[in-house]
C-alpha cells in the first residue's frame, strides 16, 4: 500500500479519534475497536513520522471546504456555539465544550480560533496531542496566532517535549514580542530541558514519565486530596480491580525503569478513563502547586477561550 493510501485512512482515523471523545462510552468503545481494526489493516503504526503534512490531513475539514458553504447565518451559528463552549469552559465542563467547539468548526472550518480554543478544552482534559493537532490546525489558517503558538507551547511541555515547546514560545514571541508569560513559559522549558538532559533516571525522571509529567508532585496538599470524596471513591474501585492489584504486585519485584515507568503509565491512563474530569482538577492542582521541583509552573497566557472574531 502506497504512502498516500495510508495517508487517507490515517486521516479517516483522526476524524474517528476525535468523535471517540463526543459520543457515550458505548459508542466510543465501539469506535476504539473500530481504530484498532483499520490500524491493523493497513499496517499503520504510532511511529510514523508526524512531521510528514501526509500524515496530518484532516479530511473532515477538506470535506467541510469542498462541499459546505460558509453563509452569514452558519458563521453566527459557529460562532453562538463557540460562545456556548466558553461557557462551559468557565464551568469546567471540558468534555461539553469539546462538543460544542466541534459543532462550531462543522460550520465555519476555517476559523482558527475555534481549533485554538478546543485545544483549550483538550489541555485541560490531559490530552496534549489532540491539542497539538488543534494548534497546529489553527496555525494553518494564521501563521501569526500568538495564542495557538502559546498553547502549543504548553501541550509540548506537558508531553515533555521540551525543544518543541521552546519553539513554539520562540514563534510566539516573534508574534508577541512583549508577552511576559511566554518568556517566562520559554525560561522554565528550557530549564527543564537542561535537567532532561544532565539527569539520569530517579524519582523525578519517574514522574516525568507519567502523561503530562506531573510537575510538583512532591508539593500537593494530600490532606486536602484525602478530603476530596470523589477521589477516595475513584482510590477505592480502583484498588479493587483486579488488574490494579496485578499492576501493583508487580511492582515488588521491578528493578527496570522503563517497566516501573510503563506501570505509572497505566495507572495513571486508568485514573483518566475512570474520571476524567477529576484527573484534570488533580492535575491543574499539581501544576499550580510549582512547575517543577525548584522552579516555576508554566502558565497560559490567557486561560479563558477567545471571544473575538478575528478578520
Amino acid at each position: 500500500m502506497s504512502n498516500i493510501e495510508k495517508a487517507f485512512v490515517r486521516g479517516f482515523i483522526k476524524f474517528l479519534n476525535k468523535q471517540i471523545t463526543e459520543k457515550n462510552s458505548e459508542a466510543g468503545e465501539s469506535l476504539e475497536v473500530a481504530v484498532q481494526c483499520l490500524e491493523s489493516c493497513f499496517e499503520l503504526n504510532q511511529n510514523d513520522d508526524a512531521s510528514n503534512p501526509l500524515n496530518n490531513v484532516d479530511l473532515f475539514e477538506l470535506f467541510v471546504n469542498a462541499y459546505v458553504s460558509t453563509n452569514p447565518e452558519s458563521k453566527q451559528e459557529a460562532e453562538n456555539l463557540k460562545n456556548e463552549g466558553n461557557r462551559l469552559m468557565k464551568e469546567e465542563k471540558y468534555n461539553e465544550a469539546l462538543v460544542s467547539y466541534g459543532r462550531a468548526i462543522a460550520l465555519d472550518a476555517s476559523n482558527p480560533i475555534y481549533y485554538c480554543n478546543r485545544a483549550a478544552a483538550y489541555s485541560r482534559l490531559g490530552d496534549y496531542q489532540k491539542a497539538v493537532d488543534d494548534c497546529n490546525q489553527a496555525l494553518r489558517y494564521d501563521p501569526n496566532y500568538g495564542k495557538a503558538y502559546g498553547r502549543l507551547g504548553l501541550a509540548y511541555s506537558k508531553m515533555n517535549r521540551h525543544q518543541e515547546a521552546i519553539d513554539a514560545y520562540k514563534n510566539a514571541l516573534r508574534v508577541e514580542p512583549d508577552n511576559q508569560d511566554y518568556k517566562n513559559n520559554m525560561e522554565v522549558t528550557q530549564q527543564r530541558l537542561e535537567e532532561q538532559q544532565t539527569s539520569g533516571p530517579g524519582p523525578a525522571g519517574l514522574a516525568a514519565g507519567l502523561p503530562g509529567g506531573f510537575p510538583g508532585m512532591g508539593n500537593i496538599d494530600f490532606a486536602a486530596a484525602l478530603n476530596n470524596p470523589a477521589l477516595v471513591n475513584m482510590a477505592t474501585r480502583m484498588m479493587g480491580d483486579p488488574s490494579i492489584q496485578n499492576m501493583l504486585g508487580q511492582l515488588s519485584g521491578m528493578n527496570n525503569v522503563d517497566a516501573l515507568l510503563e506501570t505509572g503509565r497505566q495507572l495513571a491512563m486508568q485514573m483518566s478513563s475512570e474520571n476524567p474530569e477529576l484527573f484534570a482538577q488533580i492535575r491543574r492542582q499539581m501544576e499550580e502547586q510549582g512547575g517543577m521541583e525548584g522552579g516555576s509552573a508554566e502558565t497560559e497566557p490567557n486561560p479563558n477561550p477567545e471571544n473575538e472574531k478575528k478578520p
